[in-house]
């Protein structure tokens, strides 16, 4: 799959995604037509449910191979950087769509609960689910895999989807067991199980899903990589303030402040800058853009002000670190990094700007002092 999807410039997102899904539309069908048939036969609820989970998942890759498709379009003048966000809003609609057949399926099946009927199971039931329940889990797999190499997130929806397919049927098989030798009618309450499923994955994925609209930025691990690859240029150092606009997989901006010797020429601090974005945005993926800040300073205030700030960080709990310090006339701006778990309400922000600037006044008298607070989790 994934070799059909190269190109001369690596991997053709769209192509595979696209290729992808048709796989998983058509072993969707194949799967809930098989339950659609055993339902015929038994007038199961769980199974009917079951079945109509996996049409619903036919629906969900339909919509997923159009709004890859629209996702991958290239920039035009009213979107310049792309429409890659259409993925996104693909995976809210597949996610509702699973959201509304859920909230169905639940109402059913406390019917069934309320007015229980006899159902007989042909012998044959247990290993077409089971049959089906290999097809759910291979098509799970497929779509983990792929969605790990392209960083799909309509793939992991519905790799996440897939998954819970698979756990509904063994839980469906399970009941039609304990019927057979317990003589007891499950059915109603398994199915309200199967749509206690199907709600809790279509939540899921709509709060995944609306956390990377809002900003949620990159993981952790990514984050500690960027950073650590582009401290391994000469030249460059105390790499910080990274900033992430996501504009679809294919269109991650990622904006870093890092640290150049400030006796370096325009020239070659843009040399330095340039061969690091370059490279480091083919590596990952990305699209890196860095802010040169002068490390040293050939001003002997600058210089002053830095070692006494190193000294109240120590003495402070909640700054972590100072960067861009910037001297106009008599005023001198300063960033700080500091600790947003420990100070977030706009109160405890003012009162630790306040406690710097009256600490930097009670040494410098004739400048003021505006500090900037850059927050770190």
């Amino acid at each position: 799959m994934l070799k059909r999807g190269t190109n001369a410039y690596g991997y053709d997102r769209a192509k595979i995604a696209k290729e992808t899904s048709i796989l998983g539309l058509l072993s969707n069908i194949f799967a809930a037509l098989l339950k659609v048939i055993l339902y015929t036969f038994t007038g199961s609820i769980s199974i009917l449910s079951d079945a109509v989970n996996n049409i619903t998942d036919c629906a969900s890759s339909i919509i997923s191979i159009f709004g890859i498709k629209l996702a991958s379009k290239p920039r035009d003048r009213d979107h310049p950087y792309g429409h890659g966000r259409l993925e996104y809003l693909i995976s809210l609609v597949v996610s509702g769509i699973v959201l509304s057949v859920g909230f169905q399926f639940l109402r059913t099946s406390v019917e069934k609960i309320l007015h229980p009927i006899d159902i007989r199971y042909p012998s044959s039931t247990i290993l077409v689910l089971i049959i089906t329940v290999f097809i759910k889990f291979w098509q799970a797999s497929l779509y983990s895999h792929v969605a790990r190499e392209i960083d799909s997130v309509t793939l992991k929806a519905q790799e996440k989807d897939s998954l819970s397919d698979t756990l509904i049927t063994l839980v469906v098989i399970i009941s039609i067991i304990i019927e057979k030798f317990t003589g007891k009618n499950l059915d109603g309450y398994v199915g309200v199980l199967v749509a206690l499923f199907i709600l809790y994955t279509a939540l899921s994925l709509i709060y995944e899903t609306i956390s990377i609209i809002l900003g949620r930025g990159l993981t952790e691990e990514t984050k500690h990589e960027i950073k650590s690859k582009v401290s391994t240029y000469d030249g460059i150092s105390n790499v910080h303030n990274m900033m992430v606009t996501d504009f679809g997989p294919d269109n991650i901006i990622v904006l870093i402040d890092a640290a150049l010797d400030y006796n370096l020429t325009l020239e070659e601090a843009h040399n330095i800058v340039d061969k690091v974005e370059r490279e480091i945005s083919e590596l990952l993926g990305i699209k890196l853009i860095i802010h040169a800040d002068p490390l040293g300073s050939s001003s002997a205030i600058i210089k002053s002000v830095s070692e006494d700030l190193k000294k109240i960080i120590r003495e402070s709990l909640n700054i972590y670190s100072f960067h861009d310090i910037v001297l106009e006339d008599k005023k001198i701006y300063i960033d700080i990094d500091y600790n947003a778990d420990a100070v977030y309400s706009l109160k405890e922000k003012e009162a630790l700007k306040r406690e710097l600037v009256d600490k930097l006044k009670s040494i410098y008298e004739d400048y003021d002092f505006e500090i900037i607070l850059d927050p770190i989790f």
